[in-house]
């Protein structure tokens, strides 16, 4: 995936050094994250500059979501947005001033013919922001299909940073996904210890099992120079060598981002605020995210051995693995 994208097509909007307080696909409240977060040094006014050449194909202007926000299309299929900007080039600014005051209205949305507002190759669109409600300063850049509206992950353009550290893995949980399922005799689910192994690698302890069953982890992925708990690129289950389970935060539609409560496990997130992704596909879960043939669901047998990775990784493929040897014992579980 990615191979199709052009590379060196965008350039980065801004001309600091590029660290991410938020990464593509992120798990939000109550929605993926459609770009990246890009920090502003902690402060506002610096120059934003179009990935590309184009024109303003819309704005929006709200107290909340985005902001001040610019989208730009290109002529290479793509559409690039900016937000929670502080305010926009003398051009676009008196575009949007004469705009707001026909409608006597702060807060609009405009549509422009792709005739009104040309944008020239590297031309300065605007200056950084924190508009939009409670965020503190930083640009939300995305690149989306202008066809589809779709957003796609902006590091398959090209639009990389430093990245030399692998995800962290925090917490297991064992899933028994049928009233005759058991992990360790337990019926619901429940929380498994980890170790790390001396090759860097998380195991438990040998789990005994029985019936359907799976898992689910908290983890979150840091990038060099930044402490921000970042989301996982990539998310994988192998059964015996056997891919059963992939998720990438590759690119969504926007009518998906319900999902997300099934992607979790919202009941823990909703009493413990931790976000647990699982790595099996609820019923109705239609996440475009995951990759055909990713149910995720292991059936234990009695008295067969089962060797389970869950692996993480970033976009630069650095990557967590947790290993959870499993023996099929058929037991009267306790709960």
């Amino acid at each position: 995936l990615g191979k199709d994208y052009p590379k060196n097509y965008f350039r980065k909007p801004m001309d600091i050094p590029m660290y991410l307080s938020g990464t593509f696909g992120e798990l939000r409240g109550n929605h993926f994250h459609a770009g990246l977060d890009i920090k502003t040094e902690q402060r506002e006014g610096i120059k934003i500059y179009t990935a590309a050449q184009g024109y303003v194909s819309r704005i929006k202007i709200s107290h909340w979501g985005y902001g001040k926000a610019i989208y730009i299309t290109h002529p290479n299929g793509y559409t690039t947005v900016y937000a929670h900007l502080k305010k926009f080039n003398d051009r676009i600014e008196a575009y949007i001033k004469k705009q707001q005051y026909k409608k006597e209205s702060f807060e609009i949305q405009l549509f422009p013919t792709p005739s009104t507002l040309p944008i020239s190759k590297n031309e300065m669109i605007a200056y950084s922001g924190s508009t939009g409600g409670f965020v503190g300063p930083h640009l939300h850049f995305e690149i989306r299909d202008t066809k589809t509206e779709k957003p796609i992950n902006p590091m398959f353009f090209g639009i990389t940073v430093e990245d030399s550290k692998k995800p962290r893995i925090n917490t297991l949980i064992g899933y028994p996904l049928s009233n005759h399922s058991h992990i360790n005799k337990l019926g619901n689910k429940h929380q498994i210890t980890l170790y790390k192994a001396k090759n860097g690698d998380l195991v438990s302890k040998k789990l005994q099992a029985f019936g359907a069953i799976s898992f689910g982890i908290n983890a979150y992925d840091q990038l060099d120079g930044a402490y921000n708990k970042n989301g996982l690129y990539s998310l994988k289950m192998l059964v015996n060598g056997k891919k059963i389970h992939e998720f990438n935060a590759n690119s969504f539609s926007f009518y998906e981002t319900r999902y997300i409560n099934l992607l979790i496990d919202y009941e823990r997130y909703a009493t413990l605020n931790q976000r647990i992704q699982k790595c099996f596909i609820e019923p109705l879960n239609k996440l475009s995210m995951y990759k055909p043939n990713s149910k995720g669901i292991i059936t234990i047998k009695d008295s067969l051995t089962y060797n389970v990775e869950i692996i993480a990784k970033d976009f630069k493929g650095n990557t967590q693995k947790v290993r959870i040897p499993i023996v099929g014992k058929k037991d009267v579980k306790i709960v």
